[in-house]
């Protein structure tokens, strides 16, 4: 989920114009140059516009936007610490724009937004926050002086679902900065301004940006509304930015195999920018479907990634292809690795040295794969919950084998089977995990379904009481938003 925002605001750079507008065509092909990940051809554009439109500073946005997207999935501290301030110039041209103008307040907004995107990463958590209060404050004085004006709902809606989703514990620290947060709201603002864009011809160059944050926060915070760039009508194999939110949902709906066929069809080679995170990816989807090609993919992360995100997650899924082969020896040697490799604040990076410290077990770690892929029905068939003595003796393993029966359950529809099986999980109560979690999490929602709002708020309100374990903010905000929608 914190990969999720921090895109949001990375990408929300690309989504206007500035001082003189001038937004011509050769503006409209820098912004899909940089949805593209073009970026040989992005530096052409923007220095050949510079030269013929001086005053124009559009290309200063755009060139703020690349740096931010470039800063945070591709490059080290260092490299972010040498560019900075080429950022602090650039930010102050934009600055320059009239306060009348009311892209002012959104451009310097989604600025600072990108950066403090970039602070977060390597920990600098008082710039991150300083950004952060900045962004919320200017976007709400531009919604107040400007009510009307159509692109201050993309960021400002993004930063209410965010704030709107935070777990009370955190709600009440941003209380205290004056951040204010709903997530239907900020659902409505991002939803009317993606329909905005469409029907006002002078909004048509948001399109793109607009149904990308459309689509992303609705799967992000699984709602009902079924939202997807294929049904928006968006060319999914132009950018990788857009393959990789596509391949995620065709994940959430059992079509692996198309959303690996997405991954390794997406644009690359000496145009584009390099992004090794989409590797990872890559051979994640393809441990669950064709893990003889995983490898290739991880390794390949691996050589060229530049700082130390998703290392230790990459090490355990290496660790998996060689356990799957019956290679012991090579299995251990990567769960080594990922003991070793620094530590950072991704829930994968967490959750796989929790595995490696408590050892891996091969009968979970195949129904993992299978409930990745959608092969629902085996793991039901595998999973029989007179079976767990034979491959799990120890709490954690007993709680995600109930848990993985259940998910796969409630995938095949089967609610009333799922909702005891979730329930058994929950008998475990140590160690407290993801499993656990969203254990609790998925009956929350099952009663919701069935009506049952009394049970549905104690479970909502159960998950929320849990911290500390891995990708635990995005169970919360979940949690947080199933107690909203709760009459």
């Amino acid at each position: 989920m914190r990969h999720f925002y921090l895109l949001i605001f990375s990408l929300a750079l690309f989504s206007g114009t500035a001082q003189k507008v001038e937004f011509n065509k050769a503006m409209e092909d820098g912004i899909k140059a940089i949805a593209e990940l073009r970026y040989s051809d992005l530096h052409q554009i923007l220095n050949r516009e510079r030269k013929a439109n001086p005053t124009n500073r559009v290309p200063d946005y755009l060139e703020a936007a690349a740096l931010c997207i470039r800063g945070f999935f591709v490059e080290n501290e260092d490299w972010y610490s040498e560019n900075e301030s080429r950022l602090e110039k650039l930010f102050a041209r934009v600055e320059d724009l009239p306060d009348q103008e009311p892209y002012k307040r959104v451009f310097l907004a989604e600025m600072a937004l990108g950066r403090s995107g970039i602070h977060g990463k390597y920990k600098n958590n008082i710039k991150a926050a300083w950004g952060f209060y900045r962004a919320y404050n200017l976007l709400d004085d531009n919604l107040r002086e400007f009510p009307d004006f159509i692109p201050t709902l993309i960021p400002f809606g993004v930063l209410q679902t965010a704030v709107g989703s935070l777990p009370s514990d955190y709600k009440s620290v941003a209380s205290l900065f004056g951040f204010k947060g709903n997530i239907e709201e900020g659902l409505k603002m991002i939803r009317k301004a993606y329909y905005y864009s469409l029907a006002d011809p002078k909004l048509k160059f948001h399109r793109d940006y607009f149904g990308f944050v459309y689509a992303y926060v609705n799967y992000e915070l699984e709602t009902e509304e079924q939202v997807s760039l294929y049904t928006l009508g968006m060319e999914v194999g132009a950018s990788s930015f857009f393959t990789y939110l596509e391949a995620q949902q065709k994940l959430r709906s059992g079509e692996a195999a198309e959303a690996l066929k997405l991954l390794q069809n997406r644009p690359r080679g000496s145009a584009y920018l390099e992004v090794p995170f989409f590797e990872y990816y890559t051979g994640k989807v393809a441990l669950m479907i064709k893990p003889e090609q995983a490898y290739k993919h991880l390794h390949l992360f691996l050589e060229t990634a530049k700082d130390h995100e998703h290392r230790k997650s990459a090490y355990r899924y290496l660790a998996w292809y060689h356990l799957l082969n019956g290679q012991k020896t090579e299995a251990e040697a990567y769960r080594q690795k990922i003991m070793q490799e620094a530590e950072t604040l991704t829930g994968s990076d967490k959750q796989a040295l929790d595995e490696a410290l408590r050892g891996f077990n091969l009968h979970l770690i195949k129904a993992r794969l299978d409930f990745d892929a959608g092969r629902y029905a085996r793991i039901v068939e595998n999973l029989k919950p007179e079976g767990v003595e034979d491959c799990c003796r120890k709490n954690w393993e007993r709680q995600e084998y109930h848990y993985r029966r259940a998910r796969a359950l409630q995938e095949l529809g089967l609610i009333d089977q799922a909702i005891p099986a979730f329930l058994k999980a929950m008998e475990y109560k140590e160690p407290v995990s993801f499993s656990l979690a969203n254990s609790i999490l998925q009956v929350a929602i099952l009663f919701e379904h069935k009506g049952n709002w009394s049970q549905s708020k104690r479970y909502f309100k159960e998950a929320l009481a849990l911290e500390g374990y891995p990708f635990h903010e995005g169970v919360q905000q979940k949690a947080k938003a199933g107690l909203e929608r709760l009459p």
